[in-house]
């Protein structure tokens, strides 16, 4: 067990700065290091949050000089692989923020050196310590649904399409999949466990961007219609080789106040989130029994995710959150963007 952590964050954008903000919380926590490729951008996040770090414009350097226990992996979606692998084949343990890439290539990469690792990788989904999602992994692992043949997973905007790296094909790699619906997907694959994806199929699309007219001020930046290179909207349908199925909803934007709520369906019950309830059919008699939880206290999702991360460090624990699941909503995502793409179903590997 160490008596304090030694930590170097790589990015000093929005979720760069979120880190170290809640690694601060955290008394033996030391952000010792701080590595961005626009100049003067990490010194700025550092004087901002009163961190003491050694500034570095190239991450390599910061390996090569800092002494760090751990790795907070914060760029943009597609400069998520070499500083990862890089710090994996050091042997560090690192915080990758999510998705684990923008690729399914670079989701490879990254999965091969995590094998191979005398350290972790865990991805950053922070909604995986949530009460409700907490909640639904125990309830399914203790059998009550039985087996689950069919879910639904949505993660939905009426209207929030950001702007800056986030439209951009080159930084971003995709749209609202990567941004929000990563979440969904990952929530989804935790609680049906033993989930093998086969084939998917898939739409995507921007048409309510593209017919945007002006200039749009955003979580990011500011977009006109000619700034978005990607995905406002997905949708797909994912086989299992169990023989269950998976729809996936996505959207930044939609002229809809619902696309549903995320749900499993079970062969003993069916599961709902947001909020949590439990299905029982004609379990006493004839009758339809709907349940909830009463004592769920609310989780604060970003600081118990750093601090986990943290305490498996400090501690020398597994990675909180397996690293597999965050792959599968790669190779799910690549089929869905690769299936809109073609206009049919397409197949998928999980192997890498």
């Amino acid at each position: 067990m160490k008596e304090r952590v030694r930590v170097g964050i790589i990015g000093a954008g929005w979720a760069g700065r979120t880190h170290a903000k809640f690694y601060q919380k955290l008394p033996w926590v030391d952000v010792v290091a701080w590595a961005d490729m626009v100049p003067g951008l990490a010194k700025a996040a550092a004087d901002e949050l009163g961190v003491s770090a050694d500034i570095y414009l190239d991450y390599r350097d910061m390996f090569e000089k800092a002494n760090l226990d751990a790795v907070s992996v914060c760029t943009y979606n597609m400069g998520h692989r070499a500083p990862a692998v890089d710090a994996l084949e050091l042997g560090k343990p690192v915080l990758l923020e999510k998705p684990m890439a923008a690729t399914l290539d670079d989701a490879r990469a990254i999965m091969r050196a995590a094998d191979q690792t005398s350290g972790f990788l865990m991805v950053g989904f922070q909604p995986y310590f949530s009460s409700e999602q907490k909640a639904a992994r125990e309830i399914v692992a203790a059998g009550t649904l039985g087996e689950i043949y069919y879910a639904e997973t949505v993660a939905h905007r009426r209207w929030g399409i950001p702007g800056g790296n986030f439209v951009r094909k080159a930084s971003a790699g995709a749209g609202s999949l990567v941004d929000i619906g990563v979440y969904a997907i990952h929530a989804a694959l935790t609680v049906m466990e033993n989930s093998q994806p086969i084939s998917v199929s898939a739409i995507a699309g921007n048409r309510l961007a593209k017919n945007f007219v002006g200039t749009h001020q955003a979580f990011g930046g500011s977009w006109k219609a000619d700034d978005v290179e990607v995905e406002e909207f997905a949708s797909g349908f994912v086989r299992f080789a169990n023989g269950a199925a998976l729809v996936v909803k996505s959207a930044w934007a939609s002229n809809i106040d619902s696309m549903g709520r995320t749900f499993f369906l079970g062969t003993k019950a069916g599961l709902a989130l947001d909020p949590l309830e439990l299905y029982i059919n004609q379990q006493i008699g004839s009758m339809n029994m709907t349940t909830s939880p009463k004592n769920l206290r609310p989780v604060e999702e970003w600081p118990e995710k750093i601090r986990a991360f943290a305490e498996a460090v400090r501690d020398g624990k597994p990675t909180p959150i397996p690293p597999h699941w965050a792959y599968l909503v790669n190779v799910i995502m690549d089929g869905m963007l690769r299936s809109a793409e073609v206009g049919y179903e397409v197949k998928v590997s999980a192997e890498y």
